[in-house]
């Protein structure tokens, strides 16, 4: 079969996978569709006109509405006129939704689908993010064109790097899964791509470019800056491409020509962009409102947090489904990484063979520049990837998707660049089909199961446990079993709570159900709220007689403290009003007032094993200097005004060169606020770091003593500890805590809560 054959049959065969994972994944489901439809929707419902950025204000489209909206106008046009005034029915936001985080008991919806809004055929809103799906799978078509038509015009007597590179691009499950979504990300990694090839084509004619390829390179950056800043990187590259094609034809006509025409092309279809968020904003990108809203790393990240996060940047670019928490199976990720290895290695030494084979010359070197500047704009691409996430958490490999041909080639390159030649084809076959078998049973062993409901079991015959209801409406919630699977917990450790429920008279308003886990001082050492059926399902939607059974895993806190025995409680709550639902009344007795928890057990929170001779033993590691190898509250419970000690266990993990200052406050997170701080060197500054030897235990105490005004309500306080330097310059630069996986995050951690009561002399 002729290679044009083989284009056809791997496109056709992309377009049917696109079409699968739009209609399996449900709507908003997809990475930031939550927020990219609603882009759509607003310019589809104002004609057009784009909306202004502000920090502060919530939207339904967010930080979305700062980037640029050729994608969105294109899909607004699509869309316009379906009527989308069923949104806010479709769009119910799962409250409690675990964006970006894994945990054993599902909970990854991010909004409560309606099922019957949902089915085939689809009308309203879901029919149009379908649309809108559907554009994105064309774009991602013309991607897996583009990546044939780049490697072909490579390596045109390598059909397995052609057809390999074709094949791993239709069938990588992340880009399978970002193209079945409303995204605008499909548009910018279109765009991307064909920037690269056009480039490539300019440098490998035999012949000066004539004006229409400058105008369509101009055209294709134009639309590209319209679709997503990242193609702005390309513009460097364009003009030392034209500076070299004048070079080559001894001629400055591809220079001033090209330029003028690909710049003035760019300037006419994607200034007017920047000049607006100029005059709107202060900044031609936009990006300073785009992070206000979307948010920044509290710490920039540096190199060892970037690599720390290398795992989930890996996982985004093969494959991971959902908000960023439906993953693939470990396994997989692993075949898919010693891939990208032997890729990379196989990669770098073929181009050090082709350049220890041949001889330099300006002939060969000319041949060289259109696989360099692949190379090259993946090396750009991947340094604005860092720039971008050292400032916000979004290690992504999917960012990446602006170079993923120039990626997919490269990976065919080395993958095959090293075996003989009766092996490189049947090897890319290989490799191509586990990337074809992965992208096929993931939709429906992954993406599917993830969000399925909760089974309906027949109603039990027997008296509940407890109920509870609607203290202002009919709703009745009744709990037939509660079991709480583990008897003692570690800090860090997971309590599975298994319940079963079953509705005896119908809600008309939506609740959030809680397990928390108390300590005897009252304070909540863990909680899990969570929307019913791991987050499935409304109690709105749920009519009489719906049964089914729920899984919780609550986490201790990895500093908790320990050991203490704790109640295990559970109650229902309205997450807009705090309002709790009532347990219902069995007797005349119970009338005088029930509380609004109902305790289902106890667990015990013991102490982390520990060969080290001290209380309550943690691990937090400053700096790679100190650890924190214990601590010792001498209250967990006290008035405002009073005073309890804190004492530290610090050991040196190496010697330290500087005395740092130890900071332990008694804060409010939610409002930054310190109600009591102590601030000095180790031991009451009779231990300076400076004399530690490694290994040695210090124990460091500290009195912390309440401000009066301390507000007792909710009365929950976090234990911050640091340690700083004070060079005498204004600044206090602080250790950061290395994470067990090598990162550097925070610059504090939280050790116990604190429950503060009223002043002692308060009536």
């Amino acid at each position: 079969m002729t290679l044009n054959r083989w284009r056809t049959l791997l496109i056709v065969t992309y377009c049917l996978l696109g079409a699968i994972y739009s209609i399996v994944t449900p709507v908003f489901e997809a990475s930031d569709e939550l927020w990219h439809y609603p882009m759509v929707k607003t310019l589809a419902d104002n004609s057009l006109v784009l909306p202004v950025q502000a920090a502060g204000v919530e939207t339904a489209w967010r930080q979305e509405g700062s980037q640029p909206p050729l994608y969105y106008v294109l899909a607004a046009a699509l869309t316009g006129g379906i009527d989308t005034g069923d949104i806010d029915e479709v769009r119910r936001i799962n409250p409690h939704a675990d964006i970006g985080v894994m945990r054993p008991d599902g909970n990854v919806n991010m909004i409560v689908h309606r099922l019957d809004a949902e089915v085939f055929p689809w009308r309203g809103t879901v029919l149009a993010v379908h649309m809108a799906r559907f554009l994105s799978v064309i774009l991602g078509t013309a991607t897996v064109w583009v990546t044939f038509a780049l490697a072909r015009s490579l390596f045109p007597h390598r059909p397995e790097i052609i057809l390999g590179a074709t094949a791993m691009n239709a069938f990588l499950p992340m880009f399978l899964f970002i193209s079945g979504s409303a995204n605008n990300d499909n548009l910018s990694t279109l765009l991307g791509n064909l920037v690269t090839l056009q480039i490539v084509l300019l440098l490998r004619s035999k012949h000066p470019p004539r004006w229409r390829a400058y105008a369509t390179l101009g055209i294709s950056i134009g639309a590209g800056m319209l679709a997503k800043f990242n193609i702005g990187f390309h513009i460097p590259l364009v003009m030392l491409c034209l500076l070299l094609l004048s070079w080559r034809y001894r001629s400055l006509t591809p220079l001033l020509v090209g330029g003028v025409t690909a710049g003035g092309l760019t300037v006419l279809i994607a200034g007017w962009w920047y000049l607006r968020n100029a005059l709107l904003y202060g900044d031609p990108t936009g990006l300073n409102v785009f992070l206000d809203i979307v948010g920044r790393r509290a710490i920039p990240a540096n190199l060892n947090q970037l690599w720390a996060e290398r795992h989930s940047f890996l996982q985004a670019f093969w494959g991971f489904f959902g908000g960023m928490n439906v993953p693939l199976p470990n396994w997989v990720y692993s075949i898919f990484d010693a891939l990208g290895v032997v890729g990379f290695v196989g990669s770098v030494g073929f181009v050090f063979s082709c350049v220890a084979r041949n001889r330099p010359s300006r002939e060969r070197l000319w041949q060289a520049l259109p696989y360099a500047l692949t190379v090259l704009w993946i090396a750009v691409s991947f340094v604005s990837y860092l720039r971008w996430t050292s400032e916000t958490p979004a290690s992504q490999g999917r960012l990446l998707f602006g170079a993923l041909s120039s990626i997919l080639i490269w990976l065919a390159v080395g993958v095959t660049a090293w075996l003989p030649s009766r092996l490189r084809v049947p090897s890319m076959a290989v490799v191509a089909l586990w990337f074809a078998g992965v992208a096929v049973s993931a939709p429906f062993t992954i993406i599917q199961p993830a969000y399925a409901l909760s089974a309906n079991e027949p109603e039990p015959s027997g008296m509940p446990i407890t109920a509870f209801h609607d203290p202002a409406a009919q709703g009745v919630i009744k709990l037939h079993d509660a079991r709480v699977n583990s008897d003692e917990a570690r800090p860090g450790d997971y309590v599975f709570v298994d319940l079963r429920w079953s509705i005896a008279a119908q809600f008309s308003q939506d609740w959030s159900l809680f397990v928390h886990i108390v300590s005897p001082d009252g304070l909540i050492i863990a909680q899990r709220d969570i929307y019913p059926g791991a987050g499935t399902m409304a109690l709105s939607d749920l009519t009489a007689g719906r049964t089914w059974r729920d899984r919780l895993a609550v986490q201790i806190s990895a500093n908790a403290y320990a050991p203490q025995t704790a109640d295990v409680v559970l109650g229902w709550y309205q997450n807009a009003t705090g309002q709790r639902m009532e347990q219902v009344a069995r007797s005349s007795d119970d009338r005088r007032g029930l509380p609004s928890t109902f305790q289902i057990g106890e667990v015990t929170i013991v102490p982390r094993e520990s060969a080290l001779a001290v209380p309550n033993p943690t691990s937090v590691n400053f700096g790679g200097l100190i650890e924190l190898v214990g601590y010792e509250l001498s209250d967990l419970s006290l008035n405002a005004g009073a005073s309890l000690t804190l004492t530290l266990y610090w050991r040196a993990l190496q010697p330290v060169a500087e005395d740092y200052i130890v900071f332990a406050h008694v804060i409010d997170p939610a409002q930054v606020m310190i109600y009591a701080g102590s601030d000095a060197q180790p031991a009451n500054w009779t231990r300076p770091t400076s004399t530690w030897s490694p290994g040695e235990i210090v124990e460091d105490a500290h009195v912390l003593t309440l401000s009066p005004d301390t507000p007792p309500l909710p009365g929950i306080y976090e234990v911050e500890i640091g340690f700083y330097q004070n060079p005498g310059n204004g600044t206090f630069p602080r250790l950061r805590v290395v994470t067990a996986d090598g990162g550097m995050a925070n610059d504090f951690v939280y050790l116990s809560r604190l429950r503060v009561l009223p002043p002692e002399d308060s009536p």
